[in-house]
């Protein structure tokens, strides 16, 4: 897979799906809208929870914390900003991601959009995790 720098104009529409399911809202009623998103990429499904754990959800996983939460979608500016912006040190970056590595298998929204996305055609057979 490109690295995101590369990759830019695939990426973009991916991010913002993905990061729908970080939104202070019931995120079960944009599943179709994502996964339509998801399906119409170039990415396989172990790419496209690559992209989530390694991606958004470092950048995201803090609105489900928050009190404020984001109302129903990320500013797509602010969110590529974020992803490709500065990152943390190395150590807080790897803490992030292990965190994302045990969190994203048991979120059911991400298991439900996955199995949803596996059922498009040309999807069949891709393993999620």
């Amino acid at each position: 897979m490109r690295c995101a720098l590369e990759d830019l104009a695939d990426r973009r529409p991916v991010w913002a799906a993905l990061a729908s399911m970080f939104v202070d809202a019931d995120v079960s009623l944009t599943r179709t809208a994502r996964v339509a998103a998801l399906a119409g990429s170039k990415y396989t499904l172990a790419e496209l929870n690559q992209i989530l754990t390694e991606e958004v959800y470092p950048v995201c996983w803090q609105t489900l914390q928050s009190d404020t939460g984001v109302g129903t979608e990320f500013d797509p500016v602010w969110l590529e900003a974020q992803i490709l912006g500065q990152r943390p040190s190395p150590a807080e970056f790897a803490n992030l991601i292990g965190l994302a590595r045990l969190a994203v298998p048991r979120s059911r929204e991400w298991r439900e959009t996955a199995a949803s996305l596996a059922g498009q055609p040309g999807r069949t057979g891709q393993a999620v995790l």
